[in-house]
């Protein structure tokens, strides 16, 4: 006999950027699997008509129109979201946007300006979210939360701004997921990878065919609502979820080389070594990397 599927009923999920494309995958499968969600965008007739689909699909749902790009907006939403359903168990930090500018382009006054809207959105958006919400998944011993990254992180051309703020949602899943880890609150990151409405065209690449038949936002939904569930052990990681593909990521460290009297001629001259990834470590916190990397490299104290 097989484990029994994997359901949400009695959990409330929050779900940002919900009106379309991957975040409305998220909010259909939550629902579907017995969740209730709040279906925040800021296109309100997006929202709502998710809204009108889940509800008439016999799901529980309710729409949220408030901007996550400051704390009243997500003040707001968790508000709504308790007045609505009680305690919130499920933070998808899913809203944003990306328009490509070459960094130097515009610089400094458009480049500015873009880092402060990609800012608000991708890296504080999740703040305003979960700053009201936070305590009280402490307080109650109960939470997953799922921050949405970006491969852009890989570098991408014409990407600074966008690859910037995801980089920095890596960095706030880690952080978070230290801290909620001891009070039952849990933390992870994906990278997704669809095809949505907003997608470009690739009919002409050389994989376009394989992306557009495999790169659904509904397989990307699983892998997401999996670690949104309370079997799922994950806490403080990375995924990628290319479509149908789910991967762990990590951030590594090489050997490296040590010199306790060192010149910049000591890294020259063994820049190999450090650049080696034959042998590396998976540091999980800053105390991990200190204890399993650094201080091994150093001799005894006498």
């Amino acid at each position: 006999m097989g484990a029994p599927p994997i359901r949400f009923d009695g959990r409330t999920a929050v779900v940002t950027g919900a009106g379309r494309g991957l975040g409305r995958a998220y909010a259909h499968l939550l629902a579907d699997r017995g969740a209730q969600v709040v279906v925040n965008d800021i296109a309100a007739q997006a929202a709502d008509e998710v809204v009108g689909e889940i509800t008439a699909a016999g799901g529980t749902a309710i729409a949220d129109h408030h901007s996550v790009t400051t704390p009243q907006g997500g003040a707001s939403l968790a508000v709504k979201a308790q007045e609505a359903f009680g305690a919130v168990h499920i933070v998808i930090n899913n809203a944003g946007f990306n328009r490509a500018a070459q960094f130097a382009d515009g610089a400094p006054e458009t480049g500015q300006a873009l880092f402060d809207e990609m800012i608000a959105v991708h890296l504080l958006g999740p703040c305003h979210v979960l700053w009201p919400l936070w305590p009280t998944m402490l307080e109650q011993g109960y939470g997953r939360v799922v921050n949405v990254g970006s491969g852009a992180t890989w570098g991408l051309r014409g990407q600074a701004a966008y690859a910037a703020c995801k980089a920095g949602v890596m960095g706030l899943t880690r952080a978070l997921g230290r801290e909620g880890r001891p009070r039952g609150v849990q933390v992870n990151c994906v990278l997704p990878w669809a095809v949505t409405e907003s997608s470009p065209n690739r009919s002409g690449e050389e994989f376009g065919a394989i992306i557009d038949a495999h790169m659904r936002p509904e397989s990307v939904a699983c892998a997401v609502v999996w670690l949104a569930h309370d079997d799922c052990g994950a806490n403080g990681e990375f995924f990628t979820v290319d479509g149908p593909r789910m991967a762990r990521l990590a951030w590594i460290a090489s050997r490296g080389h040590t010199d306790l009297t060192p010149a910049p001629e000591s890294y020259r001259d063994h820049w190999d070594e450090i650049m080696d990834l034959a042998e590396f470590t998976v540091p999980r916190s800053t105390s991990d990397h200190m204890r399993n990397t650094v201080m091994p490299a150093f001799p005894p104290y006498s």
